[in-house]
């Protein structure tokens, strides 16, 4: 059960919307996901090449939104159960969690599933558990798994990669090969979503501490825990796990050495980005014919949580004047509006700015309906995740007139479903639209679009635009978190082994 957990998002998490998005079982399971690049994928990659009898049981995944509801966690996590013991005994257990979950009963709801997984399987069936990066991960978690694998790229490149990795310490924990054990190192400390890529600093040094710590004698996994500070949870932040075949003391001497070493540049990871009306005003200035600016509606970012209807941008583009700008809204009134007045026709609506009051107004737009499709695309490279199969639902292609400011060539692309924001270019593509012939392109996102649109963008340039998921920490109210977490409080302070309870 997957899900990353916007706590300040208005929009529950139902047992439907995870039924909307995939709910699977058994062989639905291996069609939706055996040839995609995510984790589930990487588990059946494991199985073809370790040889053993990947047993699917239940996959329940939906975008960020709000906290999970009682009903979809004991609904879903029952399922899981009653599999898990109807269906065995297993030689072992493969475990696919986000590690940022959050459900009206379980502040760590990732934490709660190992336990009752434990619990089902016995204390002597091996259980590796393969996280997101986006984590926060906790001492409940480490402590009811043998082993625990984070993806170590953002955008989420490798998650195939990194389930096939857990499969490995999983099978060699079962034929004797491996005995696992694990150190947890939590740091006070957050990292703003504007530095969190991992191929740019201050994390691609992170993540190379973290690949020289793997290459030590010993050590079967090392992962760091980004932490996702939209989660007002006591254990948001970053952290390091580090797995050792039976020497708990090199597991623990790793993780310390990574977690010293962030501490140290802990000055680096903090919030520096531009306004709205910087952040557009340079897009739209940039040199013509290099390719479009990619502007990040980081407080809109879905990946993150975002409601996918923000107005803050498009209100600036009103105001700047723009042109030959694209950019996606979550709107199914307005869709069907579109679908009744029918494709060709010119019409007059409100788009965006409904779902709640952070994410601006609705803005009036007269434009041309281009196309209208059901909103279903394949993506069949790696994009963030590893998704292949993408259903935003019906969904509309909107030219829009020079109006309220707005010049020619403006698109608009509006759905039904909220999805998991702009990580693939197939969504434009699917709709007629070719974001290559724009001059600006707003992604509702911060880090996960950067695998489909730094291949074509001339730049790529943050907007902290107010929202559920803005860079702007200050601007949450938090009530759950430590009172001693960088960069809240400047004083904190990390004590090498305390453990966050």
């Amino acid at each position: 059960m997957m899900h990353e957990t916007n706590t300040f998002q208005s929009v529950p998490t139902t047992y439907e919307e995870f039924e909307n998005f995939e709910l699977l079982r058994g062989e639905e399971i291996t069609a939706q996901h055996s040839t995609a690049n995510s984790t589930m994928a990487g588990f059946f990659e494991g199985a073809g090449r370790f040889e053993f009898d990947l047993v699917p049981l239940v996959h329940a995944f939906t975008g960020p939104t709000g906290t999970v509801t009682k009903d979809a966690f004991d609904r879903i996590v029952g399922e899981m159960i009653d599999g898990l013991r109807n269906s065995g005994p297993f030689d072992g257990i493969l475990l696919g969690q986000h590690g940022a979950a959050v459900s009206e009963e379980y502040p760590d709801m990732d934490g709660e599933i190992a336990r009752r997984v434990r619990d089902a399987v016995g204390p002597d069936t091996p259980v590796v558990m393969c996280l997101d990066l986006h984590s926060n991960i906790t001492r409940v978690m480490i402590d009811n798994v043998d082993a625990t694998v984070v993806y170590r790229t953002n955008p989420h490149l490798d998650p195939k990669p990194r389930a096939v990795e857990a499969s490995e310490i999983l099978v060699k924990t079962i034929r004797g090969e491996a005995k696992p054990v694990q150190w947890i190192e939590q740091l006070p400390m957050v990292i703003n979503i504007s530095k969190q890529p991992t191929e740019l600093e201050p994390m691609k040094s992170v993540m190379d501490d973290v690949r020289t710590v793997i290459e030590r004698p010993g050590i079967l996994s090392a992962s760091c825990g980004q932490g996702y500070p939209y989660a007002d949870v006591i254990e948001m932040g970053v952290s390091f796990v580090v797995v050792a075949d039976g020497d708990v003391d090199a597991a623990r001497d790793a993780a310390e050495w990574l977690a010293s070493r962030t501490w140290a540049n802990r000055a680096l990871f903090g919030n520096d980005t531009p306004t709205p009306s910087e952040a557009l005003t340079a897009a739209i200035n940039a040199p013509v014919g290099e390719g479009p600016t990619v502007v990040m509606d980081m407080g809109d970012n879905v990946g993150g949580g975002g409601s996918a209807d923000s107005t803050h941008l498009l209100l600036e583009a009103q105001k700047q004047g723009a042109s030959e700008l694209l950019m996606s809204l979550f709107d199914p009134e307005a869709v069907q509006r579109c679908v009744t007045a029918g494709p060709g026709v010119e019409i007059t609506l409100k788009v965006g700015g409904k779902t709640d009051d952070m994410h601006g107004d609705p803005i009036e737009v007269t434009g041309h309906v281009r196309a209208i499709t059901d909103g279903k695309y394949e993506e069949p490279t790696p994009t963030h995740g590893g998704i292949r199969f993408f259903d935003y639902g019906p969904t509309v292609a909107l030219d829009i007139s020079p109006t309220n400011g707005l010049g020619e060539g403006n698109t608009l692309l509006l759905h039904t479903k909220r999805g998991v924001g702009n990580m693939s270019r197939q969504q434009m593509y699917s709709a007629g639209i070719f974001p290559e012939r724009y001059r600006v392109v707003i992604a509702k996102g911060v880090v996960s679009p950067r695998a489909a649109y730094e291949p074509i963008a001339r730049e790529i340039i943050l907007a902290d635009t107010p929202g559920v998921a803005s860079a702007d920490l200050d601007s949450f109210n938090f009530t759950q978190r430590r009172k001693s977490l960088y960069p809240f409080e400047e004083d904190a302070k990390y004590t090498p082994g305390e453990i966050t309870r």
